[in-house]
């Protein structure tokens, strides 16, 4: 037996409602963007540090022990948080701008993790590091911009759904 639908709220089809659900455009939705980024980013120093204490399991006669390391990381996550805010915010604005016509919502992703990789390259070549550590903020330039772009369509479509259901019941 299966349960029958009710009655009520009719279906709503997110393809034809009246607004964009997954536009990412203007600084209120890449401010968005940058905000989830920097949750991912929050979260991967907490696994890069609970990493730390779980494999080195240090000590306080160590050169590095866990006080120190945290204040490393808390350092690292300030200037990733640094970098998001003088490059990425200016970065999606302009990727955001250049995708706007295009409806693939995985495109969009995709510019916006090419971005974030470029960006995050580019940090350390400006600060006059270049090398092996650009590929690593490369990678994660590319991992919390796409991360985030993915992760806001998705919340925006969801928001859209339920907007379009509620306006449909009442």
């Amino acid at each position: 037996m299966t349960p029958e639908p009710s009655p009520g709220t009719p279906p709503v089809d997110v393809a034809t409602a009246p607004w964009p659900t997954t536009t990412v455009l203007g600084p209120g939705a890449v401010l968005e963007v940058c905000a989830r980024a920097a949750v991912i980013l929050l979260a991967g120093a907490v696994v890069l540090y609970g990493g730390y204490l779980a494999l080195e399991q240090p000590t306080s006669d160590d050169l590095v022990d866990a006080e120190s390391f945290a204040v490393i990381v808390a350092l690292m996550y300030g200037m990733h948080l640094a970098a998001l805010l003088a490059l990425g915010w200016p970065g999606g604005m302009l990727t955001a701008r250049l995708m706007r016509r295009h409806p693939s919502e995985w495109r969009h992703v995709a510019a916006f993790a090419a971005t974030g990789a470029v960006l995050g390259a580019a940090v350390l070549l400006v600060a006059g590091f270049p090398g092996t550590g650009m590929a690593v903020w490369a990678a994660v330039g590319a991992v919390s911009a796409g991360g985030a772009r993915a992760w806001t369509g998705r919340a925006r479509r969801r928001r859209a759904v339920r907007q379009a259901t509620h306006l449909a019941a009442t």
